[in-house]
């Protein structure tokens, strides 16, 4: 005989962690289905209905007063999804207003003069590093050579190159850390660039 929802769930408060399974069992694939239909991605779908079950489990000491447990895991699917759209939404248009903030600071012509000065400064910087460290360096991060390709140009381990090229990042930071924030954020970015 098959245990109404009711049931389960008293038998869940009552320390019986086996009818919430029951309980998880007998919604999840419906609610899957229906979160898929809505978002159109497994993985978020797959997200939400487990946030519609936590919601379930923070609320055990007074889910024996759900009269219908469908109705409750619909409307509370419901708004998770509404919740997910709400913040894709927001994280749109947060992704927006960044990057037309980055699209105009690059081409501000106090981004410009700073950027050359960064560079030069990195490219200083990169001449100060140890001649094997630097030749690694540059082949990975200007030539953009595996360590694999670097190891057999120069005739030296992988474990050599990789060895190199923590020791001139890890210099390359110590020298670099003496900017103000602002600069290393424009390092970091001229950085990027340059990989």
């Amino acid at each position: 005989m098959e245990l109404s929802d009711l049931e389960l769930i008293l038998l869940w408060q009552k320390g019986e962690e086996l009818a919430f399974e029951v309980i998880y069992k007998r919604y999840a694939v419906q609610l899957l289905s229906i979160a898929y239909r809505k978002v159109g991605e497994r993985d978020i779908a797959e997200d939400i209905v487990q946030e519609v079950f936590i919601t379930l489990l923070r609320n055990k000491n007074s889910a024996n007063t759900i009269t219908s447990l469908f109705a409750y895991l619909y409307v509370t699917l419901k708004n998770k999804i509404l919740d997910a759209y709400r913040r894709d939404v927001v994280q749109k248009k947060y992704v927006q207003q960044v990057n037309l903030r980055f699209e105009e600071e690059d081409n501000s012509p106090y981004f410009q003069i700073e950027t050359r000065d960064l560079e030069k400064k990195l490219e200083s910087e990169i001449e100060k590093l140890p001649p094997q460290c630097g030749k690694v360096f540059r082949l990975s991060r200007q030539k953009h050579l595996s360590n694999k390709e670097i190891a057999l140009q120069l005739g030296i381990s992988e474990n050599t190159v990789e060895q190199h090229m923590r020791k001139a990042l890890r210099i390359l930071r110590g020298n670099l850390l003496y900017y103000e924030k602002s600069i290393m954020l424009l390092i970091i970015m001229l950085y990027e660039h340059l990989q």
